[in-house]
């Protein structure tokens, strides 16, 4: 069979064009793809000499080939549409819409549990059974657990950790309490290192660190081993907060 390409084409007759991919369409669904890319084909197979094939099932060349305007491929055909095993398609996460398409595609049925299956107002699939990729028989029917609406994504609870009652002293380091003053950002006060000494300042109860350099100098104290300027504050805790337990180390 042969099909008279179109004017798709005509603007420029001599550039290659890609191969489209057939495989799966159905007969006028062929034909149109073919006429927009301007390209002849001739089928084979069961339906061929009758025009009475219902789908395509190989071409040649494969799809995204380049292929010389006015070029012709070889389209396989059959009279039965498919109806072997087919890979389950991955829908968890899917919007009910899309969930609809990727079954319609598979031509598997399926049924839904969950909140809002009963009442067909569910609006996202939360888990599938089979899995993505497990063959199964054409026309099957498969499970699909939905919701009316997506699950947040529960809360960390953070736990804050007590400050220390007093400094605690480590080689290359200092556990105690930090505040923050009207300062240069990027620069810190402390009691017991030398000016320009390059430390980090770890939150201890997220983890958080920056990096500062001492040039001014606090009054010892207590358990207090750092003033930070409001902007290094500010990276590991809100200033509301006003004090933070965290490690010095240099």
């Amino acid at each position: 069979m042969l099909l008279t390409p179109g004017s798709a084409g005509a603007a420029n007759s001599h550039a290659a064009v890609r191969m489209p991919k057939l495989i799966g369409l159905s007969r006028a669904k062929v034909f149109h793809v073919m006429h927009d890319a301007g390209l002849y084909f001739e089928t084979r197979g069961p339906g061929s000499a009758t025009g009475r094939w219902v789908v395509a099932l190989s071409q040649s060349p494969k799809p995204g080939a380049a292929i010389a305007w006015h070029g012709q491929a070889v389209v396989h055909v059959t009279t039965q549409l498919p109806r072997g095993p087919r890979p389950m398609p991955k829908v968890t996460g899917l919007s009910r819409a899309g969930v609809f398409a990727a079954m319609k595609r598979a031509q598997l049925y399926f049924t839904t549990v969950g909140s809002g299956s009963s009442t067909s107002k569910w609006t996202v699939a939360l888990a599938q059974s089979p899995a993505p990729g497990t063959k199964v028989p054409w026309h099957s029917q498969v499970k699909v657990r939905v919701a009316i609406s997506r699950p947040r994504a529960p809360v960390k609870k953070v736990t804050p950790v007590p400050a220390p009652a007093t400094v605690v002293n480590g080689t290359g380091y200092k556990i105690g309490v930090a505040t923050w003053y009207d300062y240069v950002p990027g620069r810190c006060a402390t009691w017991y290192l030398p000016k320009g000494t390059r430390i980090t300042v770890s939150d201890l109860t997220t983890g958080k660190s920056i990096v500062c350099i001492i040039t001014d100098r606090e009054n010892a104290g207590g358990n207090h081993v750092v003033d930070l300027s409001e902007t290094q504050f500010s990276q590991l805790a809100p200033l509301s907060k006003g004090v933070i337990s965290v490690k010095v180390s240099w």
